[in-house]
């Protein structure tokens, strides 16, 4: 994940990202800085380093969202406790959801995925028509569908379905 940020003319502001949290940082030769942190996301903005940076968030219907997003950013860079919105398991369902999304429009049957997911011969032990892994992946493309078309608001809210 890529968060875009902007380095702040000096106002008085002293939060910077703290030097520990950073694992690689390199500058482009037009002065794009790539910030890479222990936690795994990656920061992309102008002259990044040591001073403070911003986030600029435009006051529209999706407000709420925004300020969401930049507050658990906040807590990522300067708190260093970011916790995660969802669990684990909604994590790993929703990496599955989309990954089932990703085979299908390569042409992947169902099948296929289900095969992917959790082996060919566990596929093959019962019959596809009435399989219950069968189920389970169209269920995981409704899903994955549902969270590319409109889904991903929701999900930055803190609402899962």
């Amino acid at each position: 994940m890529a968060h875009l940020i902007a380095a702040l003319p000096e106002i008085g502001l002293t939060a910077s990202i703290p030097p520990e949290s950073i694992a690689n940082c390199k500058i482009d030769a037009e002065g794009l800085s790539w910030v890479q942190l222990k936690e795994g996301a990656n920061l992309v903005g102008d002259q990044i380093g040591d001073r403070p940076v911003g986030l600029l968030l435009p006051l529209d219907g999706k407000w709420p969202i925004r300020l969401a997003a930049a507050d658990r950013l906040y807590h990522q860079l300067i708190d260093r406790n970011a916790d995660s919105p969802i669990t684990q398991q909604r994590r790993d369902r929703l990496k599955r959801a989309l990954r089932t999304i990703d085979g299908r429009e390569s042409g992947a049957s169902y099948r296929d995925v289900a095969s992917a997911f959790f082996g060919a011969d566990h596929v093959a032990a019962e019959p596809w028509k009435t399989s219950s892994l069968k189920a389970q992946v169209a269920r995981l493309a409704s899903y994955g569908r549902m969270m590319i078309d409109r889904g991903y608001t929701k999900l930055l809210l803190g609402k899962y379905r």
